[in-house]
């Protein structure tokens, strides 16, 4: 498996993402996504492909994503790609027709209908304002 010593493997040996998916039961392409999101090491890179030492897969290998506490999300730079709108949104759409309906709930009240904290509801209660307008 060691491209640098055929016949010897060792924690250290080397292994491309393809024969990292082989270890870890996952697609190479996977294997590049959970480096790229932190959720596994990044590896290193060696004539412009990453490697990971076979210490290292094997460790990802008992400790999966879903047990790892340094889980990121998604990777920066990426963006929701969803049409549903985002819890926030509608709650202040509801708000905003109940400021449309002629109510006119307190920061308290919004507080204690969604379960928020005193900063989240004036947030939203100033996100539903400008849908109000």
């Amino acid at each position: 498996m060691n491209p640098n010593h055929p016949g010897k493997e060792g924690p250290e040996t080397l292994l491309t993402d393809i024969q990292a998916g082989e270890i870890l039961g996952v697609d190479p392409a996977t294997v590049r996504s959970y480096a790229a999101r932190g959720q596994m090491p990044r590896g290193r890179k060696i004539g412009g492909k990453r490697r990971w030492t076979l210490q290292e897969i094997e460790h990802h290998r008992d400790h999966p994503p879903r047990d790892n506490p340094r889980r990121l999300g998604r990777p920066p730079g990426s963006k929701s790609k969803s049409t549903v709108p985002s819890l926030a949104a509608r709650r202040a759409e509801e708000i905003a027709a109940r400021l449309a309906n002629g109510d006119t709930p307190t920061t308290a009240q919004i507080m204690t209908d969604y379960q928020v904290t005193e900063r989240t509801a004036q947030r939203l209660l100033v996100r539903a304002r400008g849908i109000a307008g």
